[in-house]
């Protein structure tokens, strides 16, 4: 390979603005992170493209994005940085190969995790589950990119050349569930008129939620008339959803299959209704991703091939096809 002439002019802040910038997307986001001026991030990266004579980012309508010469010296950038910072720790205190930090939702720990009960993932590893917050310092992608994380999980959509995607669900059946209280629990199906009538509950989970909205562009009425619905109750805790339903007159959208299990499985005493016939429901699907440069790789991608392989993520029916330019606004 032909040596650098400027290579002994690479300094550790070019590497660090570079692997910034790339992790999150944006020269101003990275300029925020590192506490400097969006000036000075443009700077640092015509520096470093200057004194590798190539063109290491493209500008994009979705931002910079890294070249193919990009990508690949910020992998060898990556792996210098990671062995500076370990530098910092006690051997002793550094994370197990067999631990694995998982970034979801209650979603997440509770319908999909119980799973991995009856394999022997759990018997190798150290899995270690947290809730992330979109007001949180970091985005997703930087989370694992610089290893906070190994795998993350939710509906959310990450686009990043180091981040690789995998398809765990397929949320596209969905139902009303009612508590003993509620004057519906004789109903197989609610009707248009009910669903707009009822207060409803509704969960919202900053994983299973929009990172760029607020609300989920859910489904799609026929009718005229869309009305609007009445909010009870708004938490992102499944578990409290479940159980203002299950003892008031309330009412919740959700998946069959996640509606079935706390049903069947959990044993909370409510009813499951269809949808009115005229409320077309588009799906949602439920993303896990992972870094590549990620140093538990192999585990991480063994973690993400089970949520696959289980029976819990056999699709029930075809999903329904989402017609553009839906009326209605809401939260799952």
């Amino acid at each position: 390979m032909r040596p650098i002439k400027n290579a002994k002019k690479i300094d550790y802040n070019l590497i660090k603005v570079f692997d910034m910038v790339i992790t999150e997307g944006n020269a101003t986001r990275a300029a925020r992170k590192l506490d400097v001026t969006p000036a000075a991030i443009s700077q640092a990266l015509l520096r470093l493209q200057s004194l590798y004579g190539e063109e290491l980012f493209i500008r994009t309508r979705q931002g910079l994005v890294p070249s193919s010469k990009g990508k690949s010296l910020h992998q060898v950038f990556r792996q210098a940085i990671e062995s500076i910072e370990n530098t910092f720790y006690d051997k002793t205190y550094v994370q197990e190969s067999n631990e694995l930090t998982v970034l979801g939702s209650d979603i997440t720990e509770n319908y999909y995790f119980p799973a991995l009960l009856d394999t022997m993932l759990l018997n190798r590893h150290v899995i270690k589950h947290y809730a992330i917050k979109k007001t949180g310092e970091y985005t997703p992608a930087s989370m694992l990119t610089h290893g906070y994380a190994d795998v993350v999980m939710g509906i959310l959509e990450i686009k990043n050349a180091m981040i690789e995607s995998y398809l765990i669900d397929n949320l596209s059946d969905f139902v009303c569930v009612c508590g003993e209280k509620s004057p519906l629990v004789g109903l197989e199906q609610i009707s248009l008129y009910n669903f707009y009538a009822a207060r409803h509950a509704v969960y919202h989970s900053d994983m299973f939620s929009s990172f760029t909205a607020d609300t989920i562009d859910l489904f799609k009425v026929s009718t005229p008339y869309t009305g609007r619905r009445k909010i009870g109750y708004h938490s992102d805790s499944l578990f409290g959803i479940m159980g203002v339903v299950e003892k008031s007159d309330m009412v919740a959208i959700l998946p069959r299959k996640i509606a079935a299990y706390f049903r069947d499985v959990r044993r909370y005493n409510i009813k499951i209704m269809r949808m009115p016939d005229e409320m077309t429901f588009r799906a949602l699907p439920v993303y896990a991703y992972l870094a590549t440069n990620s140093m538990s790789y192999k585990n991480a991608k063994n973690l993400i091939s089970t949520f696959q392989s289980i029976s819990l993520i056999k699709p029930e029916k075809e999903p329904d096809i989402f017609v553009k330019d839906s009326i209605s606004l809401c939260h799952l």
